[in-house]
C-alpha cells in the first residue's frame, strides 16, 4: 500500500487557497470530492508505521512554521491524474523534501523514484480523465488571488483509501515561527 507525506497550510491559507482551488477545478472539470490541497513530498511504498513514524518525527522536529510562494502556471500530471499549481519560492520546501527522500533511502524506506516531475507544486485537485487537448497543457492561467504566499504548519502522512476517515495516519505538526 502507498503512503504519501504531504505538507498542509493552516487555516487562514485555505480560505484564500479554496476560491482558487474551486475555479480551477470548474474551468478542468475536476473531482468535486479531491482532498484538502496539499504539497507532496514523497510517496512511500509498504513502510513498517511504527519505524516510519520515529523516522519522520526525528526528521520535522527542527522545522518552524514557513511559508511558500504561488505562481500563476497550473499543469496536469498524467501519472498522479491531478491539477497542480506550481510553487514559486521553493528553497525552504525543497530542503526538507531532500532530507526527507535521502534519510528515508537510508533507513531502506522504499520511496518511489523522482517521475519526471522535478517542480514542487500544490496538488489542487483529482482528475477523473484527462482529455487530449489537456495533456499537452502546462502554461499560465490567469486568475485574481489576493492569495500569494501560503502558511505551511504541518506535515501529515496520508493513506488513501475509499473511506475519507482512513486518509490521515499520523500529524506531525511544525514548531510556531514568532515572525510569521
Amino acid at each position: 500500500m502507498k503512503y504519501y507525506l504531504v505538507a498542509l497550510f493552516d487555516d487562514e491559507s485555505y480560505k484564500n487557497l479554496n476560491p482558487i482551488q474551486k475555479n480551477l477545478s470548474k474551468k478542468f472539470r475536476a473531482n468535486r470530492n479531491s482532498p484538502a490541497p496539499y504539497i507532496p513530498l514523497e510517496v512511500i511504498e509498504n513502510p513498517n508505521i511504527d519505524k516510519l513514524d520515529v523516522v519522520v518525527d526525528k526528521i520535522i522536529k527542527p522545522y518552524k512554521n514557513f511559508k511558500v510562494q504561488l505562481s500563476q502556471e497550473v499543469s496536469v500530471s498524467e501519472t498522479n491524474k491531478t491539477l497542480n499549481m506550481k510553487i514559486q519560492d521553493v528553497g525552504y520546501i525543497r530542503r526538507i523534501n531532500r532530507l526527507v527522500n535521502d534519510t528515508l533511502r537510508l533507513h531502506g524506506f522504499n520511496v518511489q523514484e523522482g517521475n519526471g516531475e522535478p517542480e514542487m507544486h500544490i496538488s489542487l485537485a483529482n482528475l477523473n480523465f484527462i482529455p487530449k487537448d489537456m495533456k499537452k497543457f502546462d502554461g499560465e492561467v490567469n486568475f485574481k488571488s489576493n492569495c500569494e504566499t501560503l502558511k505551511v504548519d504541518r506535515i501529515e502522512l496520508w493513506k488513501f483509501s475509499n473511506n475519507k476517515r482512513e486518509t490521515l495516519v499520523k500529524s506531525y505538526p511544525l514548531k510556531k515561527n514568532l515572525y510569521l
